[in-house]
């Protein structure tokens, strides 16, 4: 099920080529992408694990569902699982909405909302989800918008209700967020050796893509930096809004997983 809201123009970075089915190129350079995915999906198993034994239906909201591939951690996590997936950008959730197209069995599990997530967080009664999860989003964010945000979660998760971001938290000291961004840009160097394999079967267009595929998340990568979130900074946040039982998850250069529950 998808509801039209108004469409946001407050971040359209993944409208062009890092959009759509192109971004699970992503894949082709960081070779933990997927067990980093799968941390959120486990997040959510141990916390219904140890709080939601009773509950006949889990109502997730999910911020950025890009291609689907959390979505799916999400809904895999327990059958009791909705997700109510919310993106502003109509590429990203034209692939979502056509991966899950295929998959009879979940498509029940699923509705999507295109919207700005703070316009619809605004909408939401309070205390009305069980979960907020997120992975590769909050960091889009200017400081003052992500805080804004954050602070609606706080309002709209029942109380005992958890929140999950897989997300890029830099380290709070100096040395060691820089062996992440070095870790991440040497990364991205695997675009170029795909791009020369490409050339020699598909053509230079082909490989041309691919080039601009690095450079892209290069650049992206540099934008984050000016409105990074470190982990003290999340941490006092949690402290601020009232959540507990605060987990860090391991750390894959840049990003790493983060669970709170809400006291």
């Amino acid at each position: 099920m998808t509801t039209q809201q108004n469409i946001s123009s407050y971040d359209a970075r993944f409208s062009s080529i890092l959009g759509g089915a192109e971004y699970d190129e992503l894949l082709l350079a960081l070779d933990w992408y997927n067990e980093f995915e799968s941390q959120t999906g486990l997040a959510l198993k141990k916390y219904l694990q140890n709080h939601c034994i009773d509950a006949t239906e889990i109502k997730v909201l999910e911020a950025g569902p890009g291609t689907g591939i959390t979505t799916l951690e999400l809904i895999k996590a327990d059958p009791r699982v909705k997700v109510v997936a919310v993106d502003n950008e109509p590429k990203m959730l034209d692939v979502v909405k056509g991966r899950f197209a295929t998959i009879e069995e979940l498509k029940s599990r699923v509705e999507f909302v295109m919207a700005d997530i703070l316009a619809f967080l605004e909408s939401c009664l309070d205390e009305s989800f069980d979960v907020f999860a997120s992975v590769y989003t909050l960091h889009n964010f200017t400081p003052d918008f992500r805080n804004k945000v954050i602070e609606l979660i706080s309002k709209k998760l029942k109380k005992g209700g958890v929140f999950i971001n897989g997300d890029k938290y830099a380290e709070d000291d100096e040395e060691a967020h820089k062996k992440d961004l070095d870790g991440e840009l040497k990364s991205y160097d695997k675009f170029d050796d795909v791009a020369d394999e490409v050339s020699k079967t598909e053509g230079l267009v082909r490989a041309d893509h691919f080039r601009q595929v690095r450079e892209e998340w290069i650049n992206h990568m540099w934008e984050d930096e000016k409105v990074k979130i470190t982990v003290n900074e999340q941490i006092e946040m949690f402290e601020k809004l009232g959540f507990t039982d605060v987990e860090w998850g391991k750390r894959y250069d840049l990003v790493i997983t983060v669970s709170a529950v809400k006291v």
